[in-house]
């Protein structure tokens, strides 16, 4: 199953994006399953349907949901504490579903979830996503980074199912002191959140479409966007721009170019009518939007990021001068600006060399010798 996830800082041409993709898809031939990932949750209104949390088959290759990311999360933490033993884990496994706080990124973390088990059934091609907005896409992206942290600080709990002695003698309470059921909810959480970011990431063919204006491709926001996607290892393989061609100027479609660099994505140009309309108009749309073609390009799909001891990160607009890379915790830490991430590399841990290089085409190249 492919994933489309479309993002962008206006919600009614970010969902229009979505729909009319879908739609468009769907008469194609392809199985397709839109989702609404909210908080606005356009997609019904725009095509005048009343969707909830179930898929609802529109046609015979089209259905739709809403995501209610509270609910999701409130399923999965329902199986984890009902593994929870021990009397550590005792108030834990008190918290109810419907206490669980809300948080930047929740939607992100809600459409995941929603993404795994779709891609598990195994009854739809194409799963389009609407939304969120970039910044919770990243937010989500992070968290597996920083529950890693949290467990490890606190538990000592670290590198999948293993305990690093440094890890474990910097511990608030090492787990060496814990009975193995009260910390293996906990580490389950915590794997299973890194595994559902793995599952979506550039190997497996997930792609984003950042939806923008002629207006917001000159402005900073979208090349941050890109920077931040490509340093959580989520690829952006087209930039649908909703405007006249002419709007758009040919430095724009020079700078955001796979021919610039490998790194950044195509540019998609073209009108777009937002107007709530049946499916029949949103096929017509999307059929206009892409040119009468497929929406999935598979030779995009292909873009390799990890081999065991080595990884890359494709990251638009990458400045090395912003770039630092260092070693803690038996894990690579790259912060670039603002933004953090930890990537676990298979050699740290024995003792093997960090080696990294910038390619020209903004390619993060990270390995172990």
């Amino acid at each position: 199953m492919q994933i489309l996830i479309f993002s962008g800082y206006n919600q009614i041409l970010q969902s229009a994006a979505a729909v009319a993709t879908a739609c468009h898809a769907a008469r194609r031939g392809k199985r397709v399953l839109l989702a609404s990932a909210g908080p606005s949750h356009l997609t019904g209104a725009m095509l005048g349907q009343s969707l909830g949390p179930h898929p609802l088959e529109l046609e015979s290759h089209l259905s739709a949901l809403e995501i209610s990311p509270l609910e999701e999360l409130g399923s999965l933490w329902d199986n984890t504490r009902s593994t929870m033993r021990g009397a550590m884990t005792n108030r834990l496994r008190e918290i109810g579903p419907e206490e669980l706080p809300t948080f930047p990124g929740i939607d992100a973390i809600g459409a995941i979830i929603v993404a795994d088990r779709a891609r598990k059934l195994n009854r739809y091609d194409l799963l389009v996503v609407d939304g969120p907005m970039p910044d919770s896409l990243t937010r989500a992206l992070s968290l597996p980074d920083a529950l890693r942290w949290l467990t490890r600080q606190i538990f000592g709990l670290d590198r999948g199912p293993g305990q690093s002695r440094s890890s474990q003698e910097s511990a608030i309470f090492p787990a060496a002191l814990i009975a193995s059921s009260a910390q293996a909810p906990l580490q389950d959480l915590r794997v299973y959140l890194e595994e559902q970011r793995t599952s979506i990431g550039s190997d497996t063919g997930t792609r984003v479409r950042l939806v923008a204006t002629p207006t917001e491709m000159h402005l900073p926001a979208v090349r941050a966007a890109l920077t931040a996607l490509g340093l959580y290892g989520m690829a952006c393989d087209e930039l649908v721009v909703i405007g006249e061609p002419a709007q758009v100027d040919s430095a724009i479609r020079h700078e955001f170019s796979p021919q610039t660099s490998k790194a950044r994505p195509a540019l998609r140009v073209g009108a777009l009518d937002s107007t709530p309309a049946i499916r029949d108009t949103w096929a017509l749309r999307g059929a206009a939007l892409y040119l009468d073609g497929e929406v999935f390009d598979r030779a995009s799909a292909a873009r390799p990021v990890a081999h065991g001891r080595e990884v890359k990160l494709y990251i638009p607009f990458l400045d090395p001068k912003t770039l630092d890379i260092a070693l803690a915790n038996e894990e690579v830490l790259v912060r670039l600006g603002n933004l953090r991430r930890h990537v676990l590399l298979a050699g740290i841990a024995s003792g093997g060399r960090l080696r990294a290089k910038v390619d020209p085409d903004e390619v993060l190249r990270l390995w172990i010798e």
